[in-house]
């Protein structure tokens, strides 16, 4: 990849499902700009500590199954916890709403994957990009 790099071919490289030593060793090959990690709220929390370090060094961290979480593939579930519903009624937005506003809050470069075939949870999704969370409901989030 990095001698497609090189050559012009692609532009950026990125790596999925990586701890902090991965990423250690592939900016050693070339420059990274990216990590993919399965991440959410309730789920995935061992790479705290990698999403922080990506954003120390500018490199974007894009959790897949942001809403899923430990459903994955399975899609996202109603199984919230009481600390979600309770934030969720406190803004009028969903618990979806939430879980994906709080993967936002955890850094600028955080970028979240909240794929959907649903126009309506498109909106939703969009809509969760403007959902303000206090230091309180992130706390109470956890």
């Amino acid at each position: 990849m990095a001698r497609l790099r090189d050559e012009g071919l692609i532009r950026h490289l990125g790596i999925s499902n990586a701890r902090v030593d991965h990423l250690d060793e592939a900016q050693t090959i070339a420059p990274v700009v990216c990590v993919q990690n399965s991440y959410s709220l309730d789920n995935g929390r061992e790479d705290d500590g990698l999403l922080r370090v990506c954003g120390e060094r500018g490199i974007a961290f894009t959790p897949y199954f942001a809403l899923a979480g430990a459903r994955r593939e399975s899609g996202a579930g109603e199984d919230h916890t009481d600390a979600v519903r309770a934030v969720a009624d406190a803004h009028g937005v969903s618990p979806h709403q939430v879980r994906l506003a709080w993967t936002l809050h955890q850094g600028a470069h955080v970028l979240a994957i909240p794929g959907t075939g649903d126009p309506s949870h498109l909106e939703q999704n969009i809509a969760a990009g403007a959902l303000r969370l206090s230091p309180a409901d992130l706390a109470r989030l956890g």
